[in-house]
């Protein structure tokens, strides 16, 4: 629980630590989307460089 505030551990309801988890795990989702369409875009580009050009 490294990237937690100690006072929010102590504290917090468990209505709190959901939304937080709902929150973060939302971030996530939208950054593994991102790396994924900017891997399949190295790809793409990648593709385009080792062909040879007419």
């Amino acid at each position: 629980m490294s990237g937690l505030r100690p006072e929010f551990v102590e504290n917090a309801s468990l209505e709190a630590v959901r939304a937080q988890y709902e929150r973060a795990q939302a971030l996530a989702d939208l950054w593994s989307d991102r790396a994924r369409d900017l891997f399949l875009l190295l790809q793409d580009r990648e593709g385009q460089t080792a062909e040879p050009s007419p």
